[in-house]
């Protein structure tokens, strides 16, 4: 059976616009709740400048985390945090939800002002699938703690 040239075209176009629709809308899972949460309280108790920052001042619980600049996620989790040059200032606690965050894999907060006052807190170690980790003029102080150093993923 031979199809008429109009009807391949025709099959064409619905091919191509479906590839589309997967591409726009079904590619990503959306974010899991409780990931959206961290990150949510991670935002809250951040000191960050509303006015420079570009990505942190767009977070909202009505839209889905993994859509958030400087989110990466894989099947609704959150595997990459990059909030380099955020204007972010003061401390990072052990306590941050950001070390609740189990699938990360890559972290960005290099320029930044953690005021040359707080040290790089020890929870690091909690983030067990890090691979990549970017503190560069964060401005942090003190020493690199050696739980830094038991981050050995490497995928």
């Amino acid at each position: 059976m031979r199809l008429p040239v109009f009807s391949w075209l025709f099959l064409m176009a619905i091919y191509a616009l479906f590839l589309m629709t997967i591409s726009v809308f079904g590619v990503s899972s959306p974010c899991f709740r409780n990931e959206q949460s961290l990150l949510l309280q991670l935002k809250n108790n951040l000191t960050f400048n509303s006015t420079m920052s570009t990505k942190l001042v767009k977070w909202n619980q009505s839209a889905d985390c993994c859509s958030w600049q400087g989110v990466t996620c894989n099947e609704g989790r959150v595997i990459g945090l990059d909030l380099t040059n955020e204007s972010i200032s003061g401390g990072l606690d052990n306590s941050s939800s950001l070390f609740s965050l189990q699938h990360l894999e890559s972290l960005s907060l290099a320029y930044n002002d953690f005021n040359l006052s707080h040290e790089i807190p020890l929870e690091f170690d909690k983030l067990v699938n890090l691979s990549y980790l970017n503190l560069s003029n964060a401005l942090f102080v003190g020493q690199i703690p050696i739980a830094i150093s038991r981050l050995t993923s490497s995928r």
